[in-house]
């Protein structure tokens, strides 16, 4: 099984490397790596949410497992913060495995949304000799590999869940088994409408309840008549 990491930085050589640093130290999983850089265009004030857009595809589609964010993008003379974009990132998929890296990490620590064990310290990460650059490197790894199963078994079990649905099991169970399923699934990967949404009539769910409503309103009257 393979895996690819998405890489957001503006620059060619920190680009190469990200990648040299990874390659040299997976040496397991090397020939499995590949790597996605994201195009930084457009303006620092639509920058953010173009380049989070385009990286919440891949995470849905599947096409990356991983994203390492520098902390400082240069987009014609203006500077965006690469913790715009891990907030972002982080607030649509919790559960995507993130990592900042920086030369500054002081300035990633004051962002409280930003774990600090997925701070990295550039100059330290790419000495590739060094133990810190190894166990990052590892640590990487392990968590893409956790995500990409956790994901996988989600989805799984998502489908042997509705197949029971569409075997005729439409038991309150069965829906309250698939809601919680996909309410998890949803933090490695965003469904947008569900499955079960898929199945279920809204429009004569929510007719449903607002007679329900309706039906208590009028006993609450009655009552304190």
């Amino acid at each position: 099984m393979g895996y690819t990491i998405g890489l957001v930085d503006e620059e060619a050589t920190q680009l190469r490397n990200i990648r040299f640093t990874i390659k040299t130290n997976a040496t397991e999983l090397e020939q499995l790596l590949e790597f996605k850089e994201y195009e930084l265009e457009g303006s620092k004030n639509t920058l953010t949410a173009l380049v989070t857009e385009k990286i919440v595809e891949d995470i849905t589609s599947g096409a990356i497992d991983s994203l390492i964010i520098d902390y400082k993008i240069m987009i014609n003379t203006a500077i965006v913060e690469g913790t715009d974009i891990y907030h972002d990132v982080h607030q649509l998929v919790p559960k995507f495995p993130l990592v900042m890296l920086t030369d500054v990490p002081a300035n990633c620590y004051e962002k409280d949304f930003v774990d600090a064990d997925k701070i990295y310290l550039k100059k330290e990460f790419y000495k590739i000799e060094g133990d810190y650059s190894k166990e990052k490197v590892k640590n990487i790894l392990k968590n893409m590999e956790r995500y990409s199963k956790s994901r996988a078994a989600l989805s799984s079990k998502l489908e042997q869940q509705l197949n029971v649905l569409t075997q005729g099991d439409e038991s309150l169970e069965t829906y309250l088994e698939i809601a919680s399923t996909e309410r998890q699934l949803d933090e490695y990967c965003p469904l947008g409408q569900t499955q079960l949404e898929k199945n279920l009539d809204i429009a004569a769910l929510r007719e449903a309840v607002d007679l329900l409503s309706e039906a208590e309103e009028m006993l609450g009257a009655e009552n304190g008549s």
